[in-house]
């Protein structure tokens, strides 16, 4: 099932059922893309149309981060008024799981897609990082996932509709792609590859994971799994990175009134489910 957050589709899969639609996609050589939804990317969409249709036409969209947990279970009315559901956050209120039953990072999701690329022995090309991170990666996960093959990295400049990259990616026969950059550019970059992938008759998981390489080539550390419970992730990396500010005002004060907006009009026409 999948649900309507502000203008983006989000899919309720658990994390099992993810990794087994990307199991089955890969046994069936059929290409997909795996993109992992947060607050910010729900503010971006309504104004920027390629990335809504990036992401709403991705084959798996998981809910990432309690932003949207809290927002399915808003919009669903399991909360009368704003300022109780806001606090059901803080008190890790049941009603939170109430639509969306467990929060899917990609850098929690990118460790069981490794446990299955070493399993099927899987080749996997690397795109995106900036400096030595991806070759960081790419030791840890030879050294992690030895029956992994790396087919390729790149992490020069890369340009939207670049299809000399594109064809390289394809002429390395990856099973799957990992994607590592800054929304909303990789999950437009990614829906791109997938139709180039469709035209060239080639199968391919197309995986988007912003900032998971880091985490992977150890650059930063994530925060402690308690914060992580708490969700309060974002200001341990707010801590991290001063700089986020802003990312984090849009991902906060702006997502929630966002969602304050789409629940009035929710409450007038009676639609919420896809």
């Amino acid at each position: 099932m999948s649900v309507k957050i502000g203008s983006v589709v989000i899919d309720t899969f658990s994390k099992k059922e993810v990794i087994q639609k990307i199991h089955k996609s890969i046994q069936k050589r059929k290409p997909i893309q795996v993109v992992t939804p947060y607050s910010e990317f729900i503010v971006e969409a309504e104004y920027n149309l390629a990335f809504r249709e990036a992401l709403n036409s991705s084959e798996i969209r998981v809910p990432d981060g309690i932003g949207i947990l809290w927002a399915g279970a808003y919009l669903a009315r399991k909360w009368e008024n704003l300022f109780l559901s806001l606090l059901g956050i803080v008190n890790r209120d049941i009603k939170l799981y109430s639509v969306f039953t467990e929060k899917i990072s990609g850098s929690d999701l990118i460790y069981d897609v490794l446990d299955l690329a070493h399993q099927n022995k899987n080749r996997v090309y690397l795109l995106g990082g900036e400096g030595e991170t991806p070759e960081k990666v790419k030791s840890y996960i030879l050294q992690n996932y030895p029956r992994i093959h790396i087919v390729g990295t790149y992490s020069d400049k890369i340009t939207l509709g670049d299809t000399t990259l594109y064809q390289k990616i394809l002429d390395s026969q990856s099973e799957i792609v990992l994607i590592a950059m800054s929304y909303p550019k990789q999950e437009i970059l990614g829906s791109q590859l997938k139709q180039y992938f469709i035209d060239h008759n080639h199968q391919g998981v197309i995986m988007c994971l912003g900032g998971t390489f880091d985490f992977l080539a150890g650059v930063r550390q994530r925060a402690p799994k308690w914060i992580q419970k708490l969700g309060l992730e974002w200001l341990y990396r707010l801590a991290q990175q001063p700089k986020r500010i802003r990312r984090i005002y849009k991902a906060i004060v702006e997502f929630t009134m966002l969602i304050k907006k789409y629940r009035v009009y929710i409450d007038k026409t009676k639609k919420y489910k896809v």
